[in-house]
């Protein structure tokens, strides 16, 4: 038994920091989770790609809702997209909007969207493009976690009950081996582990996909999730020396 859990472990690239979480008890839930889907997305070999990283050096976890559904985008990191540039028309609704909130974390304005794609091409807001952004997040500490791995092609939110428990635990072991961490909860679905988490400090608000009602102080772009991080996360990718 103990081979099949190293070999759990070995093809899934576990980083070492979250060896203890993935107990056979936790992998058995995962292999019976595993049984009941299809036609799902990401890639088998992309599914648990968030833990490849040390969790003693996690800063800040954004905690997302699933996967992207449409087949061959979802890459196992949350909200990441492998474009190349922001005008690119796989740069959804909910990654432009986290761009305008990124603008005014550091600009000090919330910009139309033709000024933003203007000042991004010419460089007076110089900010990553998507494919190296979220990698630079990463590297600098950013866990950037669905609460469910796994989604059906196509049905948003299908498999969100079936990894509620294995998110439950996860974020239990998240707060006891890291206790310097600040979650980010974006949205309703997001919301709903809260109760979970006893000693993180926590930024919530609206999803990045429901904004523009900024007389809501819920609102996405109302949101302090850049801001009140800034000092841990450069959020434009460009780390300065």
């Amino acid at each position: 038994m103990n081979l099949d859990r190293n070999k759990f472990l070995e093809d899934n690239k576990i980083h070492d920091s979250y060896h203890e979480f993935f107990t056979l008890e936790v992998i058995q839930e995962i292999e019976k989770i595993m049984e009941v889907i299809s036609n799902y997305t990401p890639v088998n070999s992309d599914i648990f790609k968030v833990f490849r990283d040390d969790l003693s050096k996690v800063k800040v976890v954004l905690l997302a809702m699933d996967p992207y559904p449409q087949k061959g985008v979802a890459t196992g990191l949350a909200f990441e997209v492998e474009k190349d540039s922001w005008m690119d028309k796989g740069v959804n609704t909910s990654l432009k909007n986290m761009v305008k909130l990124i603008y005014k974390t550091y600009m000090g304005e919330i910009p139309g969207i033709d000024k933003l794609r203007q000042e991004i091409n010419d460089k007076t807001f110089d900010i990553l493009p998507p494919n190296e952004l979220f990698k630079s997040w990463e590297s600098q500490g950013v866990l950037l976690l669905n609460t469910a791995l796994t989604v059906e092609v196509g049905n948003s939110g299908s498999h969100i009950k079936l990894w509620g428990n294995f998110t439950e635990k996860l974020i239990g072991f998240i707060e006891e081996k890291n206790n310097n961490i600040i979650f980010l909860l974006w949205g309703a679905k997001a919301g709903k582990y809260r109760k979970y988490i006893e000693k993180s400090q926590v930024i919530e608000h609206n999803h990045p996909a429901i904004c523009g009602n900024l007389k809501n102080p819920k609102d996405f772009l109302n949101g302090e999730s850049f801001e009140k991080t800034r000092d841990l996360i450069r959020w434009t990718g460009k780390i300065t020396t």
